[in-house]
């Protein structure tokens, strides 16, 4: 497999020695990997030595992301790992403070349906049903979604 440097972030600036090293770990490593077109962000410790920690993430969360937010790739990337929940915290806040149209959706699924199982998922907040479609599909992987369901606010 060739390591797309694209697609790879560190978690600090590395030295040339360092960055030598980490990339011929990062290959060796992931030289039998499946996982195509995976993006990488890698924690590089201080001290280095078997202080490497790889951290694998499916391009359809760093570009849905990276749409969202309206950055790049590599950007997007640190958001998920440095900051996990700061798209959902800046989306809850605009919407609590009503200063977007964003809306709350559910997910209703197969299994909710035939009363089987008893999964409860995030709601979700954003512009559309369709939004909301991408995002409990591809990002939280449901397969079985029956409908997209928007919620009403309690008054």
């Amino acid at each position: 497999m060739r390591l797309d440097p694209k697609r790879v972030v560190f978690n600090r600036k590395l030295s040339l020695t360092e960055a030598v090293q980490a990339y011929s770990i990062l290959v060796d490593t992931l030289k039998d990997s499946k996982d195509k077109g995976m993006y990488y962000y890698v924690i590089v410790q201080l001290d280095f030595i078997d202080n490497l920690f790889v951290e694998a993430v499916a391009p359809e969360e760093v570009h849905w992301l990276a749409n969202k937010l309206s950055v790049d790739d590599r950007q997007a990337l640190v958001c998920i790992m440095e900051f996990p929940s700061f798209w959902e915290d800046l989306k809850d806040h605009l919407y609590n403070c009503e200063i977007n149209n964003y809306k709350r959706f559910s997910v209703f699924t197969k299994n909710d349906l035939m009363g089987e199982g008893n999964r409860v998922w995030e709601e979700y907040i954003g512009e559309d049903e369709e939004d909301a479609y991408y995002f409990y599909s591809n990002i939280l992987l449901i397969q079985d979604i029956v409908s997209i369901i928007e919620m009403e606010d309690e008054i």
